[in-house]
């Protein structure tokens, strides 16, 4: 089942880090409910029950459009005190999916600076992606990207984005964000781990922090 937010919670989701690149999911109860459940959250405005999650549900929203889901869902408010955020790790043990036993994902590796000249790209289904801070020209805290070079790669070797990055949805990546941080921005790199049914591969960077504003320079289709 589908459902849209307030402008509080989606601001609340908005300052939460990914679980992956594109999507967050958590462990949660509704306010006034004592159950919980686990939903897939998509750029912080539509939360999807895991219960019903199927590739058709995200495969609605993209070709909707949220706006037209979010006028039509149901409304959710998840009491903050009991949501769980699930990092890539810990989603990848609850539906038990391998990790590679060579390669480690962004998170598990240690931080870096950036060089102020390497570009990433952010890989999206949705145009207005909420990760891209458009006010400040920057990539906001708790996101993923790619290399530049790995996109490049995606495309010339003319490879599916979504089982390389391991998206949650089953459509067409439309949107590409390029992001070049400054020298005073930390970054964390890794290998895709195998996720929602992907076997992963490209290489992931993770922004515990975000990037400096100004750092996002432009955006096309993908």
């Amino acid at each position: 089942m589908l459902y849209a937010f307030s402008n509080e919670q989606e601001n609340y989701f908005l300052n939460q880090p990914e679980t992956g690149m594109g999507y967050q999911v958590i462990d949660a109860s509704k306010t006034g409910a004592y159950d919980r459940k686990k939903y897939i959250i998509l750029n912080s405005q539509v939360a999807i029950d895991l219960d019903d999650y199927t590739g058709n549900n995200i495969k609605n929203v993209i070709n909707e459009g949220i706006t037209k889901i979010q006028m039509s869902a149901q409304k959710i408010v998840f009491s903050k005190n009991s949501i769980k955020l699930f990092s890539e790790n810990e989603f990848r043990n609850f539906v038990n999916e391998a990790k590679s036993p060579i390669e480690k994902g962004a998170i598990d590796n240690s931080k870096e600076a950036a060089n102020g000249i390497e570009e990433f790209v952010r890989l999206s289904a949705f145009q207005d992606d909420k990760r891209i801070d458009r006010v400040k020209k920057r990539l906001r805290p708790g996101s993923f990207t790619t290399t530049k070079n790995d996109y490049m790669m995606c495309k010339s070797l003319n490879q599916n984005p979504i089982n390389r990055y391991a998206l949650p949805n089953e459509d067409k990546i439309e949107w590409a964000f390029f992001i070049i941080p400054k020298k005073s921005d930390n970054l964390q790199r890794g290998k895709v781990q195998p996720a929602n049914g992907k076997s992963g591969g490209g290489e992931e960077v993770y922004f515990e922090l975000g990037t400096s504003d100004g750092t996002f320079i432009a955006e096309g289709k993908y």
